[in-house]
């Protein structure tokens, strides 16, 4: 009875899928790239040429040979920050209601981010 009761906690990040991300420390410092997946439980996200590691695979199918391949792991999202697309700048954003629907801004330009 008490599953039933809990709260679901829903995380809500300042970053989105296909979002142009910079990371901010660590190896990767300076490099840009796609955002291609956010892992909400864990608060990490993959991007797209960032954290790169070799994953032995054994072979799916005909057209999946094994072998070893090269896959982005998943980056901590305190780690990474948004790049605008209007003004290209690290920034951050702020939420507000535009039309009945949440939109979020760049704080340097003031231009809705999507």
């Amino acid at each position: 009875m008490k599953k039933l009761l809990k709260k679901k906690n829903i995380t809500r990040f300042h970053i989105k899928k296909n979002d142009l991300v910079e990371v901010n420390t660590g190896e990767e410092k300076g490099r840009r790239g796609r955002l291609l997946e956010v892992i909400a439980r864990k608060q990490q996200a993959i991007v797209e040429g960032i954290n790169l590691v070799k994953k032995h695979q054994r072979a799916r199918s005909q057209t999946k040979p094994s072998g070893i391949v090269t896959v982005p792991a998943p980056i901590h999202i305190a780690n990474l920050v948004l790049i605008c697309s209007k003004c290209g700048k690290k920034t951050k954003v702020r939420k507000e209601k535009i039309e009945d629907r949440k939109a979020r801004i760049c704080k340097k330009c003031g231009e809705i981010i999507e």
